[in-house]
């Protein structure tokens, strides 16, 4: 396995939810890769931080009271959380610490509540499955601003993992394709997109990235990724860099490969 797909696994891999046959791969794979082993390190840091985190022991009343406390913890799960994706702040770890400790109460209600019916029961672990999942990505996006541009790369490849990634993902993404001084991690972002182009807003952060991007590199990244998703509102911007003379031969000849299946 590549070291991408390893780390694609990391996070599954640390909630012991690959089989048998898949763990013994990434077991394999870090004990030969030092780079995946440091990765895994500091991605193990941040779930650390994370249950090293003091939680208070519910008292009697809340097994009295579970239905109401589960009801209040909802409520302050789904407050909309603005992230910022123009500076990297402390705020994004206290925002994943409070999560994981709403996860923990919501865990502890659940065994309060466990002799309620069935469907009770599946309604409970819909809910620690959605805050497992709302965790993941703030985690993920807190990485994509970090300062160093190897974490942010790993951070964006982590995000492709998501199959149907909040917003917030999907514009850190963006955010990387268009400013990231890295041209490494300015690819990474763009075909992490690629994967979610079923998405509106992906799809015209694509094509407007092709119409201000200037490093030929990231131009044909971008061509191939419109044509193989069939955006044919992109085809003013291809034809735009076929006008253009500073455009490199190589780009035009990227864009006349691509374009008649557009049109």
């Amino acid at each position: 396995m590549s070291c991408k797909q390893i780390k694609e696994q990391f996070i599954d891999y640390l909630d012991q939810n690959l089989d048998q046959g898949e763990y013994q791969n990434v077991e394999t794979h870090l004990k030969g890769c030092k780079n995946c082993s440091t990765a895994l390190q500091e991605f193990k840091t941040i779930f650390e931080a994370i249950n090293n985190d003091t939680l208070e022991l519910p008292d009697s009343s809340l097994k009295v009271n579970f239905e109401q406390m589960l009801q209040n913890e909802k409520a302050i799960v789904n407050t909309p959380k603005v992230v910022s994706l123009e500076k990297r702040t402390l705020s994004s770890w206290k925002t994943a610490l409070q999560i994981a400790a709403t996860i923990a109460l919501v865990i502890l209600g659940y065994y309060y509540g466990k002799n309620q019916n069935a469907e009770s029961f599946s309604k409970e672990i819909a809910v620690l499955e959605k805050e497992k999942i709302e965790m993941k990505q703030t985690m993920t996006i807190s990485l994509i601003e970090n300062e160093s541009a190897s974490k942010r790369l790993q951070a964006v490849n982590y995000a492709e993992e998501f199959e149907k990634p909040g917003n917030d993902i999907l514009k850190a993404l963006i955010n990387k394709m268009y400013y990231d001084e890295h041209i490494n991690v300015r690819l990474a972002a763009a075909e992490a997109l690629a994967k979610f182009s079923d998405a509106e807003m992906v799809r015209k952060a694509l094509i407007s990235a092709l119409d201000k991007e200037q490093d030929p590199s990231m131009q044909i990244e971008l061509i191939q990724i419109l044509v193989s998703i069939q955006e044919k509102r992109a085809v003013p911007s291809m034809e735009k860099l076929l006008q253009e003379e500073e455009t490199p031969d190589y780009v035009k000849d990227q864009v006349k490969v691509g374009l008649p299946s557009l049109i």
